[in-house]
Parts: C-alpha cells; structure tokens; sequence
C-alpha cells in the first residue's frame, strides 16, 4: 500500500477489531541497517509498505469482509492466513539461557537463576549476558578486579558489566546514552543487591581516572571515543564487540596504549590494553 495510506488502513483495520498490526517492507525493498558510524542524511524509507494485521480466530471477519472495507486507493488485494498460537512469550523466555563464566560467576535471567547468580531481568534491548563479547570483558573483569581500584562501563546496557564488577568489591560506574539502560541497570543492580553509578554522562564529561575500564562497543565507536578512553584509563582497557578485520584501527587509535591480551571467537577479537 502506498505509505501515506498506513494511518487510514490502520484504523480501519481496528475497526474490524484487529489485535495487533505490524508494519513493515515488501520484499526486497528494506533499506539496510544504518550503523552507529554512519554519517549523513538517513535514507528515505520505500513509497509503499505492508501491513499485517491479526485477530482472534474466534472473532475475526472474513476475507471477503476485510477486501471490502479496504477500498483506499493503491492498497493491494488482502492476504488471509491462519497462524497457529506458538506461545511467544514463553519461546522468548526460552532463548534466555544461563551462562556460566567461570566457576565463580555465572549469568541468569531470574526464571532460571540459581543460588549465586548475576541476575539480569532480560528486556526488549538487552540480554543476559551470553553474547561472546559480554562474556569477554566479564572475564577481564574477574581477572583485574580489585576492591580498591575503580570501574567504568562505557555502553553498560543491562549494566550486567558494572554490577559484575560491583559484586567483586569494586566502586562502579555505568554511562550509556539511551535512557532505557540507565533504568535497566539500576533495576538489575538493585535485583542484585550491589550499588552502582549508572547515567547518561558523555564520556567527554567523566572526570577521574579509573584502574580498569570496559568498553562493549562496536570498532568504530571505540575509534571516536579513544581520546577519551585513554584519559579515563590509568591502568588497563578492554574492549569488545570489534570485529577482526577491524582490529587494527582499534589498535591504531588506542596508541600508545599497549595491546596486553588479544583473543578471537568467532568474527569478534576481544583485546586488552596497558599504559
């Protein structure tokens, strides 16, 4: 249907006492993901766009119905589908994994934690802690954790990295630049029963030097950041969420800093730095 079509064919889709509508592309037409370096003006979404529109079997019109009252110009014929209940909430849930980092920490979302654990409430922007970069820097983390020293997680999400490190004695510092993460970590750190710092502050505003730093971040993000990563590092720096055939800018641009650990798994490189 044409774009401009979408606020119309939506009510009336209601109307028909539709539960639920999704928007999206027709095939072949989705404009590809812009990335946190991507600069310029964002391109323009396609002139037409699909809807999907769902009703409860037991109550919803017939097709003929719904061809009928959508007679708005441009809108393509209707499709009718009958999709079984697949039970998304609980298949969602079901992804959720625990993972175990080391035999003194593992990751769990609170429907499969067990006594011991880092519970992370798992939400629509975050999960537990399983993706091979999260994992990374929780195991620098466990190596160079110290009560005495200080810890900044730049890009925290969940903030399972800072509540990580504030489980093992540390004074933790969360910043991220959506909102979204600042509730989320301060919920999950009260879940845990840690204290942490979690804000927006920019990273150009941290004031201090911290004994060990971490940093989730895609390669690119980490190359604009530097200047500021190295003045906040007064000892080590680990990074993740490079890819490897990136892993060299990152190397360039964190000089002086020297490269004290370098591991892959996968298309990821994780590395650690030192002055």
């Amino acid at each position: 249907m044409p774009r401009q079509s979408i606020a119309l064919v939506s009510q009336a889709l209601f109307d028909l006492g539709a539960i639920g509508l999704q928007e999206d592309f027709l095939p072949g037409e989705e404009p590809p993901p812009r990335q946190p370096w991507d600069t310029g003006p964002v391109a323009p979404l396609p002139d037409r766009a699909l809807i999907r529109a769902w009703w409860d079997a037991n109550v919803s019109p017939t097709a003929e119905v719904v061809k009928t009252l959508l007679r708005f110009d441009g809108v393509g014929e209707p499709r009718w589908l009958e999709v079984a209940d697949e039970g998304w909430s609980e298949s969602w849930r079901a992804q959720c994994q625990r993972v175990v980092v080391d035999q003194s920490l593992a990751i769990a979302p609170p429907w499969k934690a067990e006594p011991g654990d880092l519970v992370i409430e798992p939400g629509m922007a975050f999960g537990t802690g399983e993706h091979p970069t999260t994992i990374s820097c929780l195991r620098a983390i466990l190596r160079h954790a110290d009560p005495a020293h200080r810890c900044l997680d730049v890009g925290m999400g969940s903030g399972v990295l800072a509540i990580a490190a504030a489980r093992l004695g540390m004074d933790a510092w969360g910043i991220d630049i959506e909102p979204d993460s600042v509730v989320a970590a301060a919920e999950n750190a009260a879940r845990n029963g840690v204290s942490i710092r979690a804000d927006q502050t920019p990273l150009s505003e941290v004031e201090g030097q911290f004994e060990l730093v971490v940093a989730n971040l895609f390669a690119e993000v980490l190359v604009a950041l530097a200047g500021d990563l190295k003045r906040v590092c007064s000892g080590r720096l680990a990074v993740a969420g490079v890819l490897t055939d990136r892993a060299d800018t990152v190397v360039e641009a964190l000089s002086p800093m020297q490269v004290l650990r370098r591991d892959e798994d996968g298309d990821w490189t994780h590395m650690e730095f030192v002055w």
